[in-house]
Order: structure tokens, then C-alpha cells, then sequence
């Protein structure tokens, strides 16, 4: 797979599912979701391998651009992608997983505790349901915390799937990788190139800081083609800006994995947004792709709501939930099967629309304290 970064030129904007049509608007504004989603980051990678390789830019794709990038917001083609990642510096980082719980300290959230699969217990999700539990041996409870707006360098992310806390050292917040910027815009008359009376709008733009980036991994582009490596690439909202760059594109967790395959029970961590289907994750039907595996328990943030823009049609594409980056399933593998589950670099990909970057997740085992409780 080929490596290809997208650094910013300027402020990026990227919509979330808020209605963002007059009199629907909320006072404060539109906020920009980050990092972009699949379908905004394909979109933009599309049009810029099409625009380096003989696009017009303004006609549709010939015969031999559509064979390889597809044809329309449903049909990749050859393509498929992974990511987006963000990055820092060309390194990778990573949501901090949910099943990380820590305490706000006055130099930030520091990470204490892994939660795991607990006892059956009865509850509206029905009985013996496995709800995920804190070691016995946690003190004040209370004080607690997800790490929602943090995120995980690779060793950080290592230490997770091989069930141990990750060190302080390796958690950066939001705060340092990007900050939000109030805009005010208006709508223009595009027949007489003047305002539109009345009709302005709000919304927040993120600026990313020295070294931020986003990178993806980009496979099925024949080996003759150009890559768009050193274009300005037009992404997200109002077309802002970014520079193609060449990444080297590599991160593995393949030790945590191998340990994982043994003993038959696997975290299975989101890296980019999980499209499964709810009776995978909460454990009706097998995970096939982990070779028959069972979700026993889970920690899941609420869905992610995705759409994307059919520039065909010009139009928005229907917003569908998925599972967001950082979610956790917790499995177990038929003994069976476990000879036979292998995860390329400790990755595997799940669910519908892989090939657009949705799915990809890390494997690793289950936290270690709760195997020395039991």
C-alpha cells in the first residue's frame, strides 16, 4: 500500500450531521468533526489520483479512471484505502481506546486502570449480559475518566493490546495536536456575485499545529500511474486546501496479537469506523473474520453519524451510524479456530465498506488484571 499525506494549507472544516440549512443552524455554530471521516478522505484522494493521471477536472471519468478509481459514491473500482490516521510528525496516533479509564491530574488526564469483561449480571440488555468492570482492587471510583479527546502514540498503543496501562508519556490531548477558530460566512447570489441579505452563518473550523497532519494507506492504483504527491488537494467543507506528501504508511502490533491468538481471547480495538451490523457487537451472530469469534462484552462510545457528498449528483449522501475509532469488542474464539485466526500486522478489517477505510481495527488480549483476578 502506498503512503500519502495530507498536511493543511490553512483552517480545515468538516461538517458533522448537524442540519446546516437556514433556520436549522444552532447559534453557536456548525462544529468541524476531526479527524475527517472515511468517505470525506477517500473522496479527496480520488479526485486527486484522477486529476494527476489526466482528469480535466471538470468532465466525468473516462473508461480507463473509472476501471481503476470507480464510478459513483457506491463503486471504488480497484481502489481501496485505510485511514484516515492522524499524525504528528509522520508518527501515528491513535483514540485512546474506551476501555482506558483515568483521572484528570493538574498536568492532564493520566491513564490508571483497563476495564475488562465482567461476571453475568441481569439487566435490560437481558441476563448474564457481561458488562465491562473495573478490578476489584480500583479505589475511587468516582473519580474515574474515559480518555475521550486524547489519543495514544504507538507504544501507547502496543501497551493497550498486550493488556497493560500505557504510560502517561504516551497520551496527547486534543489541545496539543489542534485548536478551533469561529467563522463567519455568507451566502452569495452566484448570478449577480452579491451577498445574499440576511443569510449568514457560523461555523468552526479546526487549525491544526506544527507537525499535525493526516494520512492514509492507498492500495490498487496501478504501478504506472502517478501519485499526487507535491498537489494542492482541495478537502472537506468551502474546499480547503491541503498538500499531498508521500508517507511511509507503517505501524504493526503483531506481537500483541500472536499473544492474543493463544489463549483464545481477543481485544478487538477500532482504529477507523466500525458499519457492523448490531447483532455482531452485541454478540448474537460470530465475528467471521476473527474466525468465528464471539463478542462477549464491549465499550462503546455513542455511534459516529456519517454521510459524505455524491459530486455526481450533487447532493449529500444519507447519513448512516457506525462505531467510532476507540471502540472495544471483547471476544472469545472457539478453540477450534484459534490455530487458524491470523492478523496481518496485528490488523484485521470488519464489517461493510472496507475497502473505503471503514473497519480497520488492532487485536490484542484482554487486560491482565482481570485474568489475575480470576
Amino acid at each position: 500500500m502506498i503512503g500519502v499525506q495530507l498536511e493543511p494549507v490553512d483552517t480545515w472544516f468538516f461538517r458533522d450531521g448537524t442540519p446546516f440549512s437556514a433556520g436549522s443552524t444552532p447559534q453557536a455554530g456548525v462544529a468541524s468533526i476531526f479527524p475527517p471521516s472515511p468517505t470525506t478522505t477517500v473522496g479527496a484522494l480520488r479526485a486527486a489520483i484522477a486529476l494527476s493521471n489526466g482528469w480535466t477536472g471538470r468532465d466525468r471519468w473516462c473508461e480507463r479512471i473509472s476501471a481503476v478509481l470507480g464510478n459513483g459514491p457506491d463503486d471504488l473500482g480497484a481502489l481501496a484505502v485505510d485511514g484516515p490516521f492522524l499524525l504528528r510528525d509522520g508518527d501515528p496516533l491513535f483514540p485512546v481506546p474506551r476501555l482506558v479509564l483515568g483521572t484528570n491530574q493538574t498536568d492532564g488526564w493520566t491513564p490508571e486502570i483497563l476495564l475488562s469483561p465482567g461476571a453475568g449480571s441481569e439487566c435490560d440488555l437481558g441476563r448474564a449480559v457481561r458488562l465491562p468492570d473495573v478490578p476489584s482492587t480500583t479505589n475511587d471510583v468516582e473519580k474515574l475518566k474515559s480518555g475521550k479527546g486524547q489519543w495514544l502514540t504507538h507504544a501507547g498503543m502496543v501497551s493497550v493490546l498486550a493488556g497493560e496501562v500505557p504510560a502517561a508519556g504516551e497520551i496527547v490531548s486534543n489541545e496539543a495536536l489542534w485548536s478551533e477558530e469561529f467563522r463567519i460566512g455568507l451566502e452569495r447570489n452566484d448570478r449577480t456575485r452579491t451577498a445574499e441579505e440576511g443569510m449568514l452563518y457560523s461555523t468552526r473550523h479546526v487549525r491544526l499545529g506544527r507537525g499535525v497532519s493526516v494520512g492514509a494507506r492507498v492500495d490498487g492504483v496501478p504501478k504506472e500511474w502517478a501519485m499526487p504527491f507535491g498537489r494542492m488537494v482541495p478537502i472537506g467543507g468551502e474546499s480547503r486546501l491541503a498538500e499531498c506528501r508521500e508517507w511511509d504508511g507503517k505501524f504493526e502490533f503483531s506481537a500483541p496479537a500472536a499473544q492474543a491468538a493463544v489463549s483464545g481471547k481477543m481485544a478487538v480495538i477500532a482504529l477507523s469506523p466500525l458499519n457492523i451490523e448490531r447483532d455482531v457487537y452485541s454478540g448474537k451472530k460470530p465475528l467471521e473474520a476473527l474466525g468465528g469469534a464471539c463478542v462477549v462484552s464491549a465499550c462503546l462510545d455513542r455511534p459516529q453519524r456519517v454521510g459524505g457528498w455524491d459530486s455526481l449528483a450533487r447532493s449529500s449522501l444519507p447519513l448512516r451510524s457506525v462505531l467510532p475509532p476507540g471502540s472495544v469488542l471483547f471476544c472469545e474464539i472457539p478453540e477450534r479456530s484459534r490455530d487458524a485466526v491470523k492478523a496481518e500486522s496485528g490488523t484485521i478489517r470488519l464489517g461493510a465498506r472496507r475497502n473505503w477505510g471503514f473497519g480497520l481495527a488492532a487485536v490484542g488480549s484482554w487486560p491482565k488484571n482481570r485474568e489475575m483476578n480470576a
